[in-house]
């Protein structure tokens, strides 16, 4: 028979045709000759192509651990979004796995007097040529398993405090186990290398304390939670998704009850399978999977994220495919995890620009759920506009949770800087006024910030800011040249002296990073504990998780952030969350910039009062704008309303797909010549409208020269198609991208 087989680690979008003696399953892992080396090959369809082809050297794993449905989405999203169909397959099993498989000799005759031996002890006992004339005979095949070496990682202990106040009154403790109680009176439950690393204790206070009856050591973190009635409509919702299979869109304000409505369906669910629960971050894992685990304690719960180390990530995919976990938790990494019996998917803050993989290899994570077999709960207070407008359509189901749960959404206030007193031209009096009575009250403040880059020239007086005639976005300033300029069709002018609304000269080039914010505050607030959470810690998963609990134990009186701290945290300390720039984030020259802020609005100002009524407050020279208007009181569907029409009018998404092509060159000259020369061959095809070519906003990477185009298009698999032909015809390299979360976010 004849296979198409996806070559593992290759950079090429395509199949290649080997044969097989034996029927092979589809989605099986092969070893093949590809170009003289053995490699990893997957099985992806039969193929009925006649003439000579190389023959499959062996299967690796005698099955296939792929069902069908997966096996087709890969393919498919292979054509979509460009994506070499290979290291999609790749990502399907961890690195690693094949050091856990056990090969065996399995009878498939009850007279042999074995049903299961490995190799080496069948050889050992009946020699080597009686196994290969078993095998050729039939009587016994060779099999691979993970039973039996499946890792062992180190269990990690939690301490949990049982006595009470009074009761602690008459104990004797020594210093060192006071230390240890005085810490759990205020967290509770921690784990037992915390206590180790803050108090520098070890394992015997902790044992000494048990033996008195004041702690109890688990090999699970447990901890105790209210049992919580669901409201009327929150019932009505898990109702609706249980009766109604397939996709559904959850929209909820910020702080309404999502996660208990996922938590219910899932109840259901798992009475029929297994749950595939998404989180966009790492750092939403731990209070994720302790949610689940209080209400659902006697399902088996796994995490799969890329931190993990190698031993636990095979560990919990052998799990996952063998049926051994009932919820898999995980951040977009997980989608590819062959979880067995999948009954339900449940994706959180699934507007995220984390689900999109944008290095490497490309894909987006919702992009692949929307053709799961089963049905998929997309939950955001600000979901994709995408979806808004299926749902508004009637293609999914659509939910919505309209008032928070047990409490009230904060109040909100907008600062205009414009008229605002300023102790520096981003932080206004108001602000630091409200931030010293919060923490005066020992309760903990967020300052949003954005992240560093996109420099724009501001006037102080108005608000003014040039855009472009075109796109109506910002124009990025360039100092060494002198000239402001879009980088989206590729519209320049020379800077200006005055602004051209006022008249006012004065001009500033306006940037906000998270270090400046954090030198400012300090030198307002000297003592208090002040930390910072950006985009250093993304690949310090373990950091950012100590810094949420020093913020939930109320270690830290500030945490100023970037678009980290605006993703599904629930601290309930934070009674005041600041908003220091967000017009920078609206002036982005990107076609979803307007709704990135909006997005983080609602998300940043949700981060306050989730326990008790709290406070936003909001810094802006454009107080007027419909951003704020509709964000401020959570009023997501008017503001994306407006939106739509938008976009209609300008065929984006969801009225097109966009195509993102990026050439990447040594030679400048080279490089623009080779995107205009694509474009132009591209015109030839079709009538989709191109827009650009022009420099890239950060034109130089790694002495790469960059230019970009656009495709708008309602078919991007003729458009990649297209651009696959010219790869080989133009010295160049291509990246592509389709329906990025932004333009402007590509760094390789």
């Amino acid at each position: 028979m004849v296979y198409k087989v996806a070559v593992s680690n290759l950079n090429l979008n395509k199949t290649f045709l080997y044969s097989s003696q034996i029927k092979l399953e589809i989605g099986e892992r092969v070893l093949i000759d590809f170009n003289g080396n053995r490699r990893v090959g997957y099985i992806v369809q039969e193929s009925n192509e006649k003439g000579a082809v190389k023959s499959i050297i062996e299967r690796i794993d005698g099955k296939s651990f792929l069902e069908k449905w997966r096996v087709k989405i890969l393919l498919g999203v292979s054509n979509f979004f460009g994506a070499p169909v290979g290291k999609l397959f790749d990502l399907c099993f961890p690195k690693g796995l094949d050091d856990y498989f056990v090969t065996y000799v399995k009878s498939r005759s009850p007279f042999l007097g074995f049903d299961n031996l490995s190799v080496e002890s069948f050889i050992s006992k009946y020699g080597k040529n009686k196994l290969n004339e078993f095998i050729k005979q039939g009587i016994v095949e060779i099999v691979k398993d993970f039973t039996v070496r499946t890792p062992r990682p180190k269990k990690e202990l939690f301490v949990k405090l049982i006595s009470n106040l009074e009761e602690l009154a008459y104990k004797r403790l020594t210093k060192k186990q006071l230390m240890v109680v005085n810490y759990l009176l205020s967290t509770k439950v921690v784990s037992y290398e915390e206590l180790k690393a803050e108090l520098n204790i070890n394992l015997d206070v902790v044992y000494q304390l048990k033996r008195k009856g004041i702690v109890e050591i688990f090999e699970e973190r447990i901890e105790q939670f209210e049992k919580i009635q669901l409201t009327n409509l929150q019932k009505e919702v898990v109702n609706e998704i249980i009766n109604n299979p397939g996709m559904h869109l959850l929209m909820g304000v910020t702080g309404s009850g999502k996660t208990e409505v996922y938590i219910e369906v899932m109840k259901h669910y798992l009475k029929m399978g297994k749950v595939l629960y998404l989180v966009p971050e790492t750092s939403l894992i731990e209070q994720t999977s302790i949610r689940i685990k209080t209400k659902i304690p006697d399902a088996k719960l796994g995490v799969y994220h890329s931190y993990l180390t190698k031993a636990k990530r095979v560990e919990t995919w052998i799990k996952a495919v063998k049926g051994d976990l009932d919820i898999l938790l995980g951040t977009r990494s997980a989608v590819f995890v062959p979880l067995k019996d999948i009954s339900l998917v449940i994706v959180d803050e699934f507007h995220d620009e984390s689900y999109y993989q944008d290095s490497n290899i490309t894909y987006d994570t919702i992009k692949i759920l929307e053709e799961f077999p089963v049905p998929v709960i997309f939950g955001s207070a600000t979901p994709r506009i995408e979806h808004y407008y299926k749902a508004k359509k009637g293609i999914y189901y659509f939910h919505r949770l309209t008032e928070r749960f047990g409490t009230t959404l904060p109040t909100v206030e907008i600062i205009n800087m414009k008229i605002e007193d300023k102790v520096s031209p981003y932080l206004s009096k108001k602000v630091l006024d409200e931030i010293a009575e919060v923490v005066k009250k020992n309760e903990e403040v967020m300052v949003f910030v954005r992240r560093k880059g996109f420099s724009r020239i501001v006037c102080q007086n108005c608000g003014y800011f040039v855009k472009c005639p075109n796109c109506e976005t910002s124009l990025t300033y360039y100092k060494s040249k002198g000239i402001l300029k879009c980088h989206i069709c590729g519209y320049e002018q020379s800077t200006i002296s005055a602004c051209p609304s006022c008249g006012s000269i004065m001009l500033l080039e306006k940037g906000t990073g998270t270090e400046r914010m954090e030198k400012e505050l300090v030198k307002h607030f000297p003592g208090r504990q002040i930390a910072r959470a950006d985009t250093d810690l993304i690949f310090k998963p373990k950091l950012f998780e100590k810094l949420l609990k020093k913020l939930i134990l109320g270690e830290i009186d500030i945490l100023v952030g970037t678009k980290m701290i605006t993703k599904g945290l629930d601290i309930p300390k934070v009674s005041l969350t600041v908003v220091a720039d967000i017009d920078a984030i609206a002036t982005i020259p990107d076609y979803n910039s307007e709704l990135r802020a909006f997005q983080l609005l609602v998300q940043v100002t949700g981060r306050s009062g989730r326990k008790a009524p709290g406070k936003a407050v909001i810094q802006t020279y454009y107080p007027e704008s419909d951003i704020l208007k509709y964000a401020i009181n959570q009023d997501v569907e008017s503001f994306y309303e407006i939106e739509i029409k938008k976009r209609r009018a300008l065929n984006y998404p969801p009225f097109s797909n966009i195509v993102h092509i990026i050439t990447s060159s040594q030679n400048q000259a080279l490089g623009y010549e080779t995107a205009k020369k694509i474009v132009e061959e591209l015109k030839k095809s079709y009538n989709d409208p191109i827009i650009g070519p022009t420099e890239y906003l950060i034109p130089k990477i790694r002495n790469n020269y960059l230019y970009h185009f656009i495709v708008k298009t309602s078919n991007p698999q003729k458009v990649i198609n297209n651009i696959e032909q010219l790869k080989n015809k133009y010295p160049t390299k291509l990246f592509l991208r389709v329906n990025p979360p932004s333009i402007l976010t590509y760094l390789h």
